[in-house]
């Protein structure tokens, strides 16, 4: 037998002994039947070799699920959706209000043609500036908070994406400014925040720090969108929620209580001209 069939079939019956011609499966001698035999082993190599491509592709998962860090545990198993912190309104008898139908609280509604100017009417509380400055209003009364949450809707109307809008609170006024100290917390047009601290210098010279950078956020609404900002302050901890999400928490003892202001701002390099609309502001105590 040549050596291209050594191995492939048997040599001779298994039965008589019987030499066979090469690649002969029934022995003529006896009539024994090798085509069952041959069956037989080639079952057994099919099923070892799926055996070893399902132990190869296990083995293989397991290295891929291992490298990524995730567990089998957490692979199969159903998580619980993250824990969401409701920042609901706050109920009872507020400190301040004003629904803005009516100038009955005494804002400062004087105008300057071509600088600015602040109107009341329908609701809203409406503040414009036409040049690359910032415009305060102060909440009328000379009132004064320490510990509250403050809630008010604003939507910059018109200007560049780069002008702000927002609420100082805590603030203290110097020989040089009404607000010379303070927390401002501050919406842009491109859906972006930032909160700064004002300070003052030997001299008494007011200026302002970023105690958080220009941040994006999703939950902030872009030009033209009405937010509703919600402000937390207890003690040195002040909270910083728009539209029902928390953007930040800070920690600072500097200032512990002082006055509250609306404002709009047009920086040095956005285009000159913008405007915002304030509506139903409130300040409540803490409970």
């Amino acid at each position: 037998m040549s050596e291209s069939y050594r191995g492939k079939f048997p040599v001779a019956c298994p039965r008589c002994k019987v030499k066979l011609p090469p690649g002969e499966t029934s022995c003529y001698n006896c009539g024994f039947q090798m085509a069952r035999v041959r069956s037989t082993n080639q079952k057994r190599r099919t099923l070892i070799y799926f055996i070893c491509v399902f132990l190869f592709l296990i083995l293989s998962a397991a290295y891929f699920v291992h490298s990524t860090g995730i567990s089998f545990s957490a692979l199969f198993s159903k998580k619980p959706a993250p824990h969401r912190i409701a920042y609901p309104l706050p109920t009872g008898t507020p400190l301040f209000s004003d629904n803005f139908s009516s100038d009955t609280n005494g804002w400062n509604l004087q105008s300057s043609l071509g600088n600015y100017a602040v109107t009341l009417n329908s609701g809203t509380l409406t503040m414009e500036i036409d040049k690359n400055q910032l415009l305060w209003e102060l909440l009328p009364g000379e009132r004064t908070f320490s510990n509250f949450t403050l809630i008010v809707n604003a939507v910059m109307k018109r200007g560049d994406q780069n002008n702000g809008y927002g609420v100082y609170i805590r603030g203290t006024a110097s020989a040089q400014s009404d607000l010379a100290t303070y927390y401002r917390f501050e919406l842009y047009g491109d859906g972006s925040y930032a909160i700064f601290k004002g300070v003052t210098d030997a001299s008494g010279t007011s200026t302002d720090t970023k105690i958080v950078d220009y941040t994006l956020n999703a939950a902030i609404k872009k030009q033209g969108g009405t937010n509703q900002i919600m402000i937390i302050a207890k003690g040195p901890t002040l909270s910083f929620v728009v539209n029902g999400q928390l953007l930040k928490t800070i920690t600072d003892t500097s200032y512990a209580s002082g006055a509250v202001a609306l404002f709009i701002s047009n920086l040095l390099e956005a285009k000159p001209g913008m405007q915002a609309q304030f509506s139903g502001f409130a300040i409540y105590p803490l409970h």
